[in-house]
Order: structure tokens, then sequence, then C-alpha cells
């Protein structure tokens, strides 16, 4: 399928960059890099309104792959301390028939959306017992704040003639992670943010729970993942004719990779 294909350039390209990162001294305030290819089943539910059309977005989980022509999806963080930083990478292009007005109608769209931000450890209990890395199992409590970059296109192909519209914009987001080892190797995340605050025109809102098993491997650590997450984004703009684009979709589904960690 073709959303594997990129999944398995960015492992790759993981892998060699994870083995060529600069490790400091043991224990916590050592450099670490976690690499994490994935892949999103997502969910389409909301509706799209091109140059006064609207047209209804509604596709199960059941039918994702189908809808999905394209995908790309990966993580990069880095750590030292209590700080971390992160970006996040997400491409797909779908394609789905709608009805418009009673008449078929073809609706193709492609999303991008890049976030990153930093993390503060502001809590951090111990637990007994120690993780695969050796370290003291914990507890933790982490804020974020950061930007999420989207970019839209959207092209509705009806009887009466095709309408495309693209727009693109950056949101400031403020969040919080919540973090565990349950085990010496598994590991629960919760994570959530929002991003335009204040703003009525551009609004999104992410959250996502994980699972990870984490294993040693060539001297750090490869976790594998599952979850489910969510992003809704809601965006409007009035072009010089005054007709709006208006996108208002969510996007949810399980969520299943790996994580390379050194």
């Amino acid at each position: 399928m073709k959303f594997l294909r990129p999944s398995a350039l960015i492992l790759g390209m993981a892998t060699m960059a994870s083995t060529g990162s600069v490790q400091a001294q043991s224990g916590a305030d050592r450099w670490r890099v976690t690499v994490s290819p994935y892949v999103w089943a997502t969910s389409l539910d909301g509706n799209v309104t091109l140059a006064g059309r609207y047209a209804p977005v509604d596709v199960p989980f059941s039918d994702a792959f189908e809808h999905l022509e394209a995908a790309v999806m990966g993580d990069v963080e880095v750590r030292k301390g209590r700080w971390g930083g992160f970006v996040d990478y997400q491409y797909a292009r779908t394609h789905e028939e709608v009805s418009l007005a009673g008449l078929p109608a073809e609706l193709g769209t492609r999303a991008t959306t890049v976030s990153g931000g930093l993390l503060y450890r502001l809590v951090d209990v111990p637990l007994s017992g120690r993780t695969t890395f050796g370290d003291q199992r914990s507890f933790r409590v982490e804020p974020i704040a950061g930007a999420r970059w989207s970019k839209l296109r959207a092209e509705l192909d009806t009887p009466l003639g095709t309408t495309s519209k693209g727009a693109d914009w950056t949101d400031l987001l403020l969040g919080l992670r919540v973090e565990a080892d349950a085990t010496e190797h598994w590991t629960l995340r919760g994570q959530v943010d929002a991003g335009g605050l204040g703003d009525s025109d551009r609004r999104s809102r992410s959250w996502q729970v994980l699972a990870s098993y984490r294993t040693p491997a060539a001297g750090g650590a490869v976790s594998f993942n599952l979850g489910y997450r969510l992003l809704e984004q809601n965006y409007q703009q009035d072009d010089f004719t005054g007709r709006n684009f208006n996108w208002n979709v969510s996007r949810h589904g399980p969520v299943i990779g790996l994580s390379l960690t050194y």
C-alpha cells in the first residue's frame, strides 16, 4: 500500500539518525533522541464549504484505507534532563464520493499538519522499580507550549463543474502530557492540546492516549506503540468574491507505530 512505503522510508532515516545521536553521561541528563514513524487510520467527520457549496464529510474507520490515497506520518523528540522538544508531521490525501443537493459529487482533500513545541517536566514522582533503560520508574506531568501549522487543499467535482480551494495557517497551542512507567517495559501516556485560543475563525484541539512496550535494542530501546488519536480543526476564510471556505473536520482513529530511542 502507498502509505507503507513512505513510512518505511521514515523508519530507515530514523535508524540512521539515531545511530549518530550524541550521548552524554549516563542518567537523566544525557541526550536522548526518539524517532517514531506511525500509521494513523483516521475516520473523517464534519463538513467542507467551497464557494457556497456545502459538502458533508463522513468516512468511517472501516473505510479509512479505501479512501486514503497516500500518507506520511512521523514524530521526532529530543530530551535532556527536564526539557524536551518535539516535531510531529502528518500528510494525508483522501478521496470520497459525496452527495451535494441530491447530486453525486467527488471530494478530494490534501491535509498537511506539522506540530512542534517544548515540554518541561514539572512533576516527576518516583515509583518502585526501574525501566528497561535502567532509570527509576516515575509518574510525570509536562506542560506543552508550541505551534501547529496546517495546510489544506480541497477539491469538489460536481456535474456543474469543479471548485477547489486551499489555505494554510498557524495556531499557537498549549497542552499537557501525563506519562507513567506502569512496569519495566510498559509506559502509558495521555496528551491533550488546544490551538487558536480566542480566534473564532481558526480553532483546533487534539488528544491522544498511547500504550508503549519498550525493550532494549543495540544500546538503546525500541517501543511498540498502540493508541487512539483525535484532531479537530475549524477554519473559516472569505475570499475577495465574498465566498466562504469553511473546513470543519475532525480526524480520529487508532494509531500504531514504533519508536527508536538512543
